[in-house]
This record gives C-alpha cells, sequence and structure tokens, in this order.
C-alpha cells in the first residue's frame, strides 16, 4: 500500500514548462526542500494551476524528489494531464485521494454480530474487528474460513452468548497457509471465548490465541 506524504505550506512554481507527458517537473530554484522526500512506496499529492487564470488544475502524485526535480505520475484523481508554463502553481494541497485513503475510526475496528449458526463468511471488511457469535438455535455447529489476508492482519471470533461448547465454531486458514504447528483448523468450543487470529506472510501461518 502507498503511504501519502504531506508538508506544511509547501507552495512553488514551475521552473521550465512541461509538456502534457512530461514525468519530471522543476521547480523554482531552492523550493523543492518545501516538499516531502518519497521513498519506496510512498507519495504526495502536487496540484497544479495556470497563473494566468487560476482556472485549469491538475492532480499529478509525486513519487521521488531530487532537489528541485520531481518525478511526477500524471493525471490523477480524475484530471487531465495539461501542458504547464514556467510560473505555474505547484502546491503540495489536501486532495480528496489523500484523505480516502485515511481509514475512518469505525473502519479501524469494526465489528458484526452473526445470529444464525451454520456456515458464515468472512472477509478482510472484518480485520481489526470482531465478528461476534450470538446464536441460540441450531444447528449447532458452524463454520467459517478465515480470509486470504496481508501481513498483520488481525480478525476476532468471540462468543456473545457464552455457548460455544453448545455451538462449536470450526476455523479454516485460506488455501496456502496454516495455522500454529501446521494445523489446518481449529475449533473454537470453550463458553465465552474470545479468539485472536493474526496472519504472518513471511512464513504464511496464522498465529491463534484462544
Amino acid at each position: 500500500m502507498t503511504v501519502f506524504l504531506m508538508a506544511n505550506n509547501a507552495s512553488s512554481t514551475l521552473a521550465a514548462p512541461i509538456s502534457n507527458s512530461a514525468t519530471t517537473v522543476s521547480l523554482a530554484v531552492g523550493t523543492g526542500a518545501l516538499f516531502p522526500n518519497p521513498s519506496a512506496g510512498q507519495q504526495f499529492p502536487l496540484t497544479f494551476n495556470d497563473a494566468a487564470t487560476g482556472l485549469l488544475d491538475e492532480i499529478v502524485y509525486c513519487t521521488s524528489r531530487t532537489g528541485d526535480t520531481l518525478t511526477i505520475v500524471r493525471a490523477q484523481e480524475g484530471t487531465t494531464a495539461q501542458s504547464w508554463l514556467a510560473g505555474d502553481l505547484a502546491a503540495n494541497l489536501i486532495t480528496e485521494g489523500l484523505l480516502a485513503s485515511y481509514q475512518q475510526s469505525s473502519a479501524l475496528s469494526p465489528a458484526r454480530t452473526v445470529t444464525a449458526s451454520g456456515a458464515f463468511a468472512m472477509s478482510t471488511a472484518d480485520a481489526g474487528g470482531g465478528v461476534g457469535l450470538d446464536r441460540i438455535v441450531g444447528p449447532a455447529v458452524s463454520s467459517t474460513t478465515l480470509p486470504v489476508s496481508t501481513d498483520g492482519q488481525t480478525y476476532w471470533i468471540e462468543d456473545l452468548s457464552r455457548n460455544f461448547n453448545a455451538f462449536p465454531v470450526a476455523v479454516t486458514f485460506p488455501g496456502g497457509t496454516t495455522g500454529p504447528n501446521g494445523a489446518a483448523t481449529v475449533t473454537l468450543n470453550v463458553n465465552g471465548q474470545c479468539a485472536q487470529f493474526r496472519f504472518y506472510a513471511d512464513s504464511n501461518i496464522w498465529s491463534f490465541k484462544p
């Protein structure tokens, strides 16, 4: 996942014109230091605006900076690549794409309740949060498969009705991964159990804390 960078009050002008296909741009001498300096997996949004009318704009993503020279990806966030003149504005402004990249608080710890026993689906939308099982009718046994996940993603499966002993849950690890000691599945069967599963991508192993 690419990480967005920002800098306070980072604004400059173009030192030279660029075409609508250029992938590097030079800022006014000495102003590059005002902007972030992305490394691998990082970028910052840069907005071009014409000095003549202030009506034209283009959002680009800067993926690296060397002094006053920026490497950019053109025409981002629904804008169109255009030719720009020396003296046109180049600023590190807040954009819709930047804000959309930040998770809102409800997305950081999602929670949902499963009330029917039997098979239920899990997805990466459950990552970082919990699935609470509140089942009081049969069939008593439930099952699910953890989603294919990225490194460090964590999932909780919790016994809201304190009846896992009568209503056990068989949890299967997704294809190509295993649980501790090579297990393909684990069973949650202790009343009040709150089980945590975390994925370790470098070994394709899930940790399991019952």
